[in-house]
């Protein structure tokens, strides 16, 4: 006799597996709209004309802190959600998965930006995200670089106090 014990509930999604350093990622795919190569003269930018549309984007690698060199090649994965664009630099795009998503559980689940994880082919863990909450995350980061230089004395104020 053994005894077998199921899940009630699985979450499996369509997603688009993508890597940043040693990193992998896992973005839905209901919300990727097309994947391009970052323009070499683009520099530090955080927006491109793409078609004749601003299209501002957020480096994976300088959110999550990813060390190592990063790639001679990055890609954007040019997302939708609602009425807004936006793009995601990575490194490498391995492509479309489907991936049973795991909770991430006490320890971790005030991550911001990430909605899960799942376990990829080769054995790693790919975190799952949360494209309007990483948006949001990112405007904030933004926003408060712009506040920090432009009244350094009001923003040092408030982190002492």
């Amino acid at each position: 006799t053994f005894r077998l014990s199921l899940p009630l509930t699985l979450a499996i999604i369509d997603g688009f597996h993508v890597g940043v350093g040693h990193s992998h990622f896992i973005v839905p795919l209901d919300l990727v709209e097309e994947c391009i190569e970052l323009p070499p003269d683009i520099g530090g930018g955080e927006c491109l004309d793409l078609r004749g549309e601003a299209l501002p984007f957020i480096r994976l690698r300088e959110l999550f802190g990813e060390g190592g060199a990063p790639h001679p090649r990055p890609r954007i994965i040019v997302v939708r959600f609602g009425n807004r664009r936006a793009g995601l630099v990575v490194d490498r795009v391995h492509g479309k998965c489907q991936t049973v998503i795991k909770p991430l559980g006490p320890l971790f689940a005030a991550v911001p930006a990430v909605s899960g994880s799942s376990i990829i082919g080769n054995g790693d863990v790919g975190l799952i995200l949360d494209i309007p909450a990483l948006i949001r995350q990112a405007l904030d980061i933004r926003r408060a670089g712009q506040a920090r230089t432009s009244h350094p004395q009001s923003i040092l104020a408030g982190e002492l106090s």
